[in-house]
């Protein structure tokens, strides 16, 4: 079938050509892209993490899948294996938690083992087998993936199991090295056969139990076996003649998407894109979304359900009234968005966290830290109710024009998703630009009272922004702004160069 996906690496994105090649759809080449995904960009995601699906149809159907990752009980588990990690980003130094203590109960493999079985087309091991090609022969990481690895190489050594797995000679796996990992081959190649039990009740689940119980984790068995896919309705609304698709609750991404959107509505209008005017609008708007974000959302949000509702007409005209008055730098998260043929589109979201520092003995797969990731526990660790979905700022994003789909993205980059997202949407939709230049094109980023501005603004631009506010200017383009992976309706992709995308069309 004729089809496109643009994703954050060749590999996961040929993995997803190779579906679509062979006669499967979008859906097929998703859980195709993500288990390859899972190899070639080992930092930013994994079968131990979570993440969501949006999907849609050329009838304008559309579904998510929630399978974001849950907090098990801590029942029992009095000492903790839970450290900090001090990770060294050159222009600041950031420190997260890892070790068992800091997985939660994680999502992906029962997910795109549902939506697989529900919309694909081919058979799951058929899916699976370019990912287990990879990992059997071997490849080279790019640069990024290896820049990311390198980025995070106390959690890489801080396991046995991790060190055997990524070291050579006492040194992290780099681009130049023959990167193999056959066990996660040979453990994939079992999940074609058996399917998503061998991880949730199965052998693998039992070797979860083990290594938790005997280790200070939290993670159990029945943890595992009570984890469910969560359907719900997106979140819907009208950008100009267009309806754009978003994700819900507990994704909050979505949620303050469509509030930075109903603050653009209609201010765009005759605005020269790179003006002034223009990256005004997008820094106030960044800017009160923010504000009510802390200041509005605690009474939106449920924090023992994690379900959301929405603000009343009063709040959002009360927010827009401020209009004209008023940081995880890497974001360990990837992006995969397919279109086919036949209609279907697919925006896929995941994350591992940085990783527990734990693998699974015999998978070659590491588990999530998402416990220990502060942006996820603002009230402290160990404070979200046993059982809750997490909340995340991911936002796998679909707009629709005459109910069929006619641009799909989403984007990596903690807080930039939303900025990362907004962005492209608007060079394509009010500023009429190509899909390679509306994610390619410089941007904007507006957190804690500072604009993050990439080069190419015109000088007067960036010295009227520079009286506004505080400012801090890029001297090149920076994975720093998200990492938007786009296709559209008509079989046209872009990735961000800016973390080594790349696109796969078929012939």
């Amino acid at each position: 079938m004729k089809g496109v996906v643009a994703a954050g690496d060749e590999r996961t994105a040929k993995a997803g050509l190779w579906a679509l090649e062979h006669g499967g759809n979008a859906y097929d080449a998703v859980v195709g892209a993500l288990f390859a995904a899972h190899l070639a960009e080992p930092a930013l995601t994994s079968p131990a993490g979570g993440g969501f699906i949006l999907s849609s149809d050329a009838r304008g159907q559309s579904e998510f899948y929630d399978f974001f990752v849950d907090v098990p009980s801590a029942d029992g588990v009095e000492q903790k294996d839970f450290f900090p990690i001090e990770v060294d980003f050159g222009s600041a130094v950031q420190v997260f938690h890892v070790g068992h203590a800091s997985i939660a109960v994680p999502g992906i493999v029962r997910g795109l083992i549902d939506i697989h079985s529900e919309k694909g087309r081919l058979p799951l091991a058929d899916v699976l087998q370019p990912a287990i090609d990879l990992a059997r022969s071997g490849f080279h990481l790019s640069p990024f993936q290896a820049y990311t690895l390198r980025l995070l190489e106390p959690i890489y050594r801080s396991g046995e199991a991790s060190r055997a797995l990524y070291l050579r000679d006492n040194r992290l796996v780099n681009e130049s090295d023959l990167f193999t990992n056959p066990e996660y081959g040979d453990f994939i190649s079992e999940l074609g056969r058996q399917g998503g039990e061998l991880f949730y009740s199965g052998e693998v689940a039992e070797l979860i139990d083990a290594i938790n119980r005997v280790n200070g984790g939290l993670l159990r068995r029945e943890h595992l076996q009570g984890y469910r896919t969560n359907r719900a309705e997106p979140i819907r609304f009208a950008f100009k003649e267009y309806e754009v698709i978003t994700s819900p609750p507990p994704s909050l991404g979505g949620f303050l998407l469509r509030f930075t959107f109903n603050l653009l509505s209609g201010r765009l209008n005759e605005t020269e894109w790179g003006s002034l005017t223009h990256i005004g609008h997008l820094a106030e708007a960044m800017c009160i979304t923010q504000k009510f974000r802390k200041e509005g959302l605690g009474r939106y949000f449920a924090k023992d359900n994690g379900s959301c509702s929405d603000p009343d007409a009063a709040t959002l005209a009360r927010y827009a009234d401020l209009y004209g008055k008023a940081i995880n730098r890497l974001g360990n998260t990837t992006h995969i968005s397919i279109t086919d043929a036949d209609g279907n589109a697919v925006s896929c979201t995941s994350s591992n966290g940085e990783g527990a520092g734990v693998i699974i003995p015999g998978t070659g797969v590491m588990l999530n830290n998402m416990l220990g990731e502060e942006d996820l526990n603002p009230n402290g660790f160990f404070q979200w109710p046993a059982g809750i979905r997490l909340p995340s700022m991911m936002a796998p994003t679909i707009i629709l024009k005459n109910g069929a789909p006619h641009l799909v993205l989403g984007s990596s980059g903690s807080n930039r998703i939303r900025s990362a997202i907004l962005q492209t949407v608007i060079n394509m939709l009010c500023f009429d630009q190509s899909i390679e230049q509306a994610v390619q094109n410089q941007r904007v980023h507006f957190e804690n009272d500072v604009i993050y501005l990439e080069p190419g603004f015109h000088e007067d631009v960036v010295a009227a922004v520079e009286r506004e506010w505080t400012a801090v200017l890029f001297a090149e383009k920076n994975l720093f702004f998200g990492g938007v992976h786009a296709v559209t309706g008509d079989l046209q992709g872009a990735a961000d160069r800016r973390r080594d995308g790349f696109v796969a069309t078929t012939g």
